[in-house]
């Protein structure tokens, strides 16, 4: 009988050291995600306000993609503003229901993975033009 006891825990601390090592292999990619930067690009797109988080996004032109715009230091993670040039303040109204089309240089806050929306940060913008969409 006391083999039998030492057989059946046998699995469940393996069972546990596979766990606690993945959890450790996790913890290092997300610490590598994070000390990790992603070069910044123009991109000429279409910017609105709306709803959702972020509120603010950016499709760039010609895919299918969205590009979620944050404020890195904003009093929450969603929030987008004060993280938008002056330039772009102006002309992105919610209440005019106004669109901006132009080019923005963002900088990518994560990895881009398919399917998801990536968070960048826009650090500048000319050629705008605003629509009512």
């Amino acid at each position: 009988m006391g083999d039998e006891l030492v057989r059946r825990r046998m699995p469940q601390r393996s069972l546990l050291a596979g766990a606690l090592g993945g959890m450790l292999l996790c913890a290092s990619g997300a610490a590598q995600a994070k000390g990790r930067a992603w070069p910044c690009a123009w991109v000429h797109g279409r910017m609105a306000d709306g709803n959702g988080t972020p509120s603010v996004r950016i499709w760039p032109s010609g895919t299918h993609r969205l590009l979620g715009v944050i404020d890195p230091g904003g009093p929450e993670p969603g929030e987008a503003e004060g993280a938008l040039p002056r330039s772009v303040q102006r002309l992105l109204t919610v209440e005019h229901g106004y669109t901006v089309w132009g080019d923005f240089y963002v900088c990518p806050v994560e990895p881009r993975r398919p399917g998801w929306m990536r968070m960048v940060v826009v650090k500048s913008a000319r050629r705008l033009f605003a629509r009512r969409f």
